[in-house]
């Protein structure tokens, strides 16, 4: 268990997640939802390394990844290219590469991040802007206003979970804000996005619809005690345009969008090593009610997600850095596109879940991440849980786990 852990830390803290959705803000490889952060500035000691996963469709794929070293020019960057194994795959050779340049001429603090991709049945581009407003040395709000453009299309079917993906493309521009304010132990993270273009789908000639998407969320954790802290997010999303949007651009649910997961190998495809049946993980995002399955979405969703932690052990060496028990309650009001009223006739459906689960902390030399283990206990809609069986009811035990923070 072990190796797997480790690998998807170093997967992650590698930078496989850049801005793909109107929620990300720039970037980088280390933001909130990444899997592990890198707590070090030094570049890669091994630009060059291999990579292996599966996923139902392509079988066993092996890839190589190649990262630049730094130099004042380039601080990031990132080239994976892979091929899946199993015979009756097409479109096998897949690849991703990825650029991030500080653009000096419009300032030392404005970088630009462009994306490249061809990969499992999905090709796109994304060109990110972001600007910080913080100087090395200053103290107070870390604050990033930026614009992002993305271009996603599916080419083929048989890598896509059609319960996440329609076959569809769409073509999205527009601009994000995000900030982080410490005071103390106390931390605030904001960020809003608006992302405006088009759908479009192919029967028998192409289609073409408006979209509109606009996402916000605030979170606040601060220590209660020396060993015991309060977490508390809230968020609202909604897509616009249209009645029935394609699934990949719906407001999630549960966790993130298909977008979002879409760099991380270990997610993206139907039959991946994290979203197997009977395999419950949790990817943070959306309206985060994370007791529900990952393919529930609307066009709209308000989510309210609390947590209270205990810290039991704590240490600064090893393995094993920090451990605490939560427990949490999530909250949401979402669209009857996502989860149909009960009674009948509501345009909107209420929903919650709340359990406790296992926080640990770890870190391997400058690699860190954060383990979840949880148990969410009550779901008030049993039937669409993510871990659910048959003659389950609104208290059963269940379980899922994450290498990721809840927010």
């Amino acid at each position: 268990m072990l190796p797997l852990l480790l690998l998807l830390a170093a997967w992650s803290a590698e930078g496989v997640w850049p801005p793909t959705g109107p929620r990300q803000s720039a970037d980088t490889g280390a933001h909130r939802d990444s899997v592990a952060r890198v707590t070090s500035r030094a570049g890669p000691r091994r630009p060059v390394m291999p990579a292996l996963w599966s996923n139902d469709y392509g079988g066993v794929t092996l890839g190589l990844r190649a990262r630049p070293m730094r130099t004042p020019d380039t601080e990031r960057g990132l080239f994976v290219a892979s091929t899946a194994t199993r015979d009756e795959a097409t479109s096998s050779l897949s690849l991703y590469g990825r650029w991030h340049i500080p653009l000096v001429r419009f300032g030392p603090r404005v970088a630009t991040s462009v994306a490249i991709w061809s990969v499992e049945g999905r090709t796109g581009a994304a060109v990110t802007l972001d600007r910080s407003s913080i100087r090395r040395g200053d103290v107070g709000a870390d604050r990033h206003v930026g614009f992002a453009a993305r271009w996603m299309a599916t080419t083929n079917l048989g890598y896509l979970d059609r319960g996440l993906w329609d076959d569809a493309g769409s073509i999205e521009i527009g601009p994000w804000i995000s900030t982080a304010v410490r005071h103390g132990e106390t931390v605030v993270h904001a960020r809003g996005a608006v992302g405006l273009g088009l759908v479009y789908q192919s029967w028998r000639h192409y289609t073409y619809r408006g979209l509109g998407r606009v996402s916000g969320e605030v979170s606040v954790r601060t220590p209660v005690t020396r060993v015991t802290g309060f977490g508390v997010r809230v968020f609202g999303g909604a897509t616009l345009g249209s009645s029935n949007p394609v699934r990949q651009l719906r407001v999630p649910i549960a966790g993130a969008d298909p977008y979002e997961t879409f760099t991380n190998p270990f997610l993206r495809s139907r039959g991946a090593l994290l979203v197997r049946p009977d395999f419950h993980y949790h990817a943070p995002g959306g309206a985060n009610l994370r007791g529900f399955r990952d393919d529930l979405g609307g066009r709209w969703a308000v989510g309210v997600n609390l947590e209270l932690t205990q810290a039991v052990m704590r240490r600064n060496a090893g393995l094993l850095r920090e451990a605490g028990f939560e427990v949490f309650l999530d909250l949401g009001v979402v669209d009857t596109l996502a989860v149909p009223s009960s009674p009948p006739g509501r345009w909107y459906t209420t929903l919650y879940d709340g359990g406790f689960g296992l926080v640990t902390q770890h870190r391997v030399r400058d690699l860190a991440w954060t383990m979840r283990f949880e148990v969410p206990l009550a779901v008030n809609r049993w039937n669409l849980a993510a871990d659910y069986a048959a003659n389950s009811t609104r208290f059963a035990l269940r379980w899922q786990v994450s290498f990721s923070p809840s927010f």
